[in-house]
């Protein structure tokens, strides 16, 4: 057998990274990141536990790689989605079904934005990461379509700055609570497809209420 190129050996490299920060987004959401342990993490990946720390120096540096790659995917998943041509309040409809939606398909990664604000402090040495430049950056994009959407008559006149902000955090409230109940029902027996009634409902509402804050007076 020839041994593997180096294009072969990026890949498997690549592959393993997907895997273990997949198996860490899932083991996070349950235990949080001072429960997290690297072995169980590469027990989730069906990885050997040694290999894991020929990707990641400690737990410390996997999460915040971790939290970086999924921090980066959700900015530019919000940047390519009101960069899209249409009416701007459409797209504000539209981002906040996709985000809440991924509650219900997708609970695990979803309670990793929900909680990881929380853990973020014990990822980076004081001063050398902000929370608010990110924020700032991942707001922008809404921020632009909110002025374009104030141009186009589709969206209330304002701050467009506050108006995005106050977008966004009725949509991550939203999220929080859909969590929480998909959680509670779960856990009191209530029947999947009972459940999955009863949060596309709330889900609805969710969006309703997020998307109020923009709309024409």
């Amino acid at each position: 057998m020839s041994p593997r190129t180096k294009e072969q050996n990026e890949e498997i490299r690549k592959e393993r990274m997907r895997q273990l920060l997949r198996a860490a987004v899932l083991v996070y959401a349950e235990k949080g990141y001072a429960a997290s342990e690297i072995g169980e993490i590469a027990e989730r990946a069906g990885l050997a536990r040694g290999l894991v720390y020929h990707y990641f120096k400690d737990k410390r540096t996997l999460f915040r790689e971790l939290y970086e790659h999924m921090m980066e995917g959700s900015r530019q998943f919000t940047r390519s989605h009101f960069e899209r041509e249409g009416p701007a309040f459409e797209r504000f409809v539209e981002y906040a079904e996709k985000v809440c939606r991924q509650v219900l398909e997708d609970p695990a990664t979803a309670r990793f934005y929900m909680r990881i604000a929380l853990d973020v402090q014990y990822l980076y040495d004081p001063g050398t990461f902000s929370p608010f430049e990110w924020m700032k950056s991942f707001i922008r994009p809404m921020t632009e379509a909110v002025e374009a959407g104030m141009r186009d008559g589709t969206i209330r006149g304002g701050d467009a700055s506050l108006l995005a902000m106050q977008f966004w955090g009725a949509v991550s409230q939203g999220m929080n609570y859909l969590g929480q109940l998909q959680r509670e029902m779960l856990a009191n027996g209530t029947s999947e497809a009972e459940a999955l009634e009863r949060l596309e409902v709330v889900l609805g509402q969710v969006v309703e209420s997020a998307v109020a804050v923009i709309r024409p007076e």
